[in-house]
């Protein structure tokens, strides 16, 4: 015998389908996913072809998935059922941590791509007469490891191949190093301001905060008096940024605020980013929308070069990832010429490229994490022209 509640189930789920199918053929198809900061899929185009081949299906199926009514409600309430109900350790590499702190997993570093890397920066740093320093940043796990779930396998042990724990990661990247390359230890300084918003919780950058007290530690190692964070008016300008780190799973969180630090005695400038003269280092169109990041040098360009009337007589080139991009306006007072320079978007030997510029000191500084999976580091031990091959 059927049960009465058996029926009523049966009947809503029908309702449910029916409702939803509605609303799937009525409603337009989204462009783009604000909360995931990705383009979302568009219906397939059917041919006998892409039938028989299975494409059509898997197209159907992505685009069903993406454009589904109210997918940003489904994506956010399945991620706090996987979480606080089913107990999921993760969600797409990302945990939970307390006070809503996202944090992206670091685990199963290769040392092979580690060797390289030391091999390119060691060749790169002989090469060159201006001296290099080399700046690893932790991400927010090594800093705020304590407000990780207790599950989060965030201190494995380094076995001799494998390494899955940001200090020690960083201290053998170091500890490989020659003498020409000069390390600078931005963990130990912001280990000491573990308390303070010096990273995101939803984004995997660190704060402006978190790049002023970098900015201190670097100065140490450049043997310049830096200034203090009195020395600057801070001006929050969004208190409504979800992050890359929310973007993996749309979690249940409060946004995080971006802050910019002005210091009190400015130095004019003058910006031109790949070919492009720029009114500043920030970009105010970026506070609308989702990748509010890219306020701070307006995304990713290959080569941005800053004038300014410091009147220094010296000129730095920083090779970077975009931890440098709220990091570099502290320098501005430190040198008549900045380039900023992404590996990832230059193909010409890099020996070549920055010697030509001329600088008084090279800074390379990347975050662990992505350091960690970069395969464009490399281009740092390419061979300059006009030299034996090695």
């Amino acid at each position: 015998m059927v049960k009465k509640s058996d029926i009523v189930l049966s009947f809503l789920f029908l309702i449910f389908i029916f409702v939803f199918g509605i609303l799937f053929i009525a409603l337009p198809d989204a462009d783009f996913s604000e909360s995931e900061n990705r383009i979302l899929a568009k219906a397939p185009e059917v041919s006998l072809k892409s039938v028989f081949d299975g494409s059509f299906e898997v197209g159907f199926e992505n685009y069903l998935t993406d454009q589904f009514p109210f997918r940003d409600f489904w994506v956010r309430s399945n991620t706090a059922v996987s979480i606080y109900a089913l107990g999921k350790k993760d969600i797409n590499g990302v945990y939970l941590g307390k006070d809503g702190y996202l944090f992206e997993k670091f685990e199963n570093i290769g040392k092979d791509r580690m060797q390289k890397q030391i091999d390119a920066l060691t060749a790169f740093s002989q090469r060159l007469s201006a001296p290099v320093y080399f700046a690893i940043a932790p991400n927010s796990i090594a800093i705020f490891s304590d407000k990780l779930p207790a599950f989060a396998p965030a201190e494995k042990e380094y076995d001799g191949e494998i390494l899955s724990n940001q200090r020690k990661y960083i201290n053998l990247f170091y500890s490989s190093l020659p003498d020409t390359v000069t390390t600078v230890d931005l963990a130990s300084a912001l280990e000491k301001h573990k308390d303070e918003y010096i990273y995101y919780r939803t984004d995997h950058h660190w704060t402006t905060l978190g790049a002023f007290y970098a900015y201190e530690k670097i100065c140490e190692a450049l043997c310049v008096a830096q200034n203090s964070v009195d020395d600057y008016t801070v001006t929050p300008v969004s208190d409504s940024f979800y992050g890359t780190l929310f973007s993996k799973g749309n979690f249940p969180v409060s946004p995080d605020t971006i802050t910019r630090f002005d210091i009190n005695t400015p130095v004019n400038y003058t910006v031109v980013s790949d070919g492009e003269e720029k009114p500043s280092l920030y970009d105010e169109s970026f506070l609308e929308k989702k990748d509010k990041y890219s306020y701070f040098m307006s995304g990713n360009p290959a080569h941005l070069t800053v004038n300014t009337e410091a009147g220094t007589g010296k000129t730095a080139v920083f090779i970077k990832d975009s931890y440098t991009h709220c990091l570099l306006p502290f320098f501005l007072p430190y040198f008549d010429t900045i380039h900023m320079i992404d590996p990832r978007y230059i193909n010409a030997n890099l020996t070549d490229y920055v010697s030509e510029l001329s600088p008084d000191c090279v800074i390379v500084i990347y975050n662990a994490k992505t350091l960690s999976e970069d395969t464009s580091f490399i281009k740092l031990g390419y061979t300059p022209r006009g030299s034996a091959a090695e």
